[in-house]
């Protein structure tokens, strides 16, 4: 498939990357759930990584990406995930203001993705960082974690509330974003471009459905 496809689903999931974050803030001013003001900065850290990958699928073949860029691209993904995914854990164990829970979630969110490099540093010499393409498949498992436990936290919200039938479509959504990851990580693996194209059209799904569900609930949360 052709790079500049891949390079237009990168930025066209940045926009509905921030169309998702509007309707998050909205969905926020509307109920005051504070935990719904983590899911739009969670997903704006998101939104630079596909920036990330996307300006290296436009210059990868002109000029030599540097390997801060890359790591920028793992390290905004995968907090991006953690945020949401640590967003849903604190939402029903933390009581307080707006400011300390997203401090807490901010926080653990870091430690995780330190223990994280901490464990990549371990077999290296010198304690020195690896090459971020040789170990960017431990961050999209990672990000398969915190999604895994965003799908779960959202079904079990879904069973302990009344809530519109169109949230009863968020964990399909989430799931989509799973798959994407998972897809990721196979052409991680064996560079297959038939899993690259995947990963991009689950994603673009995820985000519509995402949307779409809280479009449709009119700033419900769940």
């Amino acid at each position: 498939m052709s790079t500049e496809i891949f390079v237009v689903s990168e930025f066209f999931s940045v926009v509905l990357a921030f169309v998702l974050v509007y309707f998050f803030f909205r969905a926020y001013k509307a109920t005051r759930s504070v935990y719904l003001l983590g899911l739009p900065i969670g997903f704006s850290f998101l939104a630079c990584s596909y920036v990330f990958l996307g300006a290296s699928l436009l210059y990868g073949g002109d000029i030599v990406i540097p390997e801060e860029f890359i790591w920028l691209r793992l390290i905004t993904r995968s907090y991006g995930f953690a945020f949401v995914g640590f967003t849903y854990f604190f939402s029903s164990r933390t009581e307080g203001t707006t400011k300390r829970f997203l401090s807490v979630i901010s926080f653990v969110s870091a430690i995780s993705l330190l223990f994280i490099l901490g464990i990549l540093m371990v077999p290296t010499p010198f304690l020195e960082l690896p090459p971020a393409t040789v170990v960017d498949e431990c961050f999209t498992i990672a990000n398969l974690l915190f999604l895994g436990y965003v799908i779960y936290s959202v079904v079990k919200r879904l069973k302990l509330a009344r809530v519109p039938v169109s949230l009863l479509w968020a964990p399909t959504a989430f799931s989509l974003l799973w798959l994407g990851q998972y897809s990721s990580l196979i052409w991680e693996i064996d560079g297959s471009q038939t899993a690259f194209a995947f990963a991009h059209g689950a994603r673009i799904a995820s985000l519509v459905l995402l949307i779409w569900v809280y479009q449709s609930s009119g700033g419900a949360g769940h």
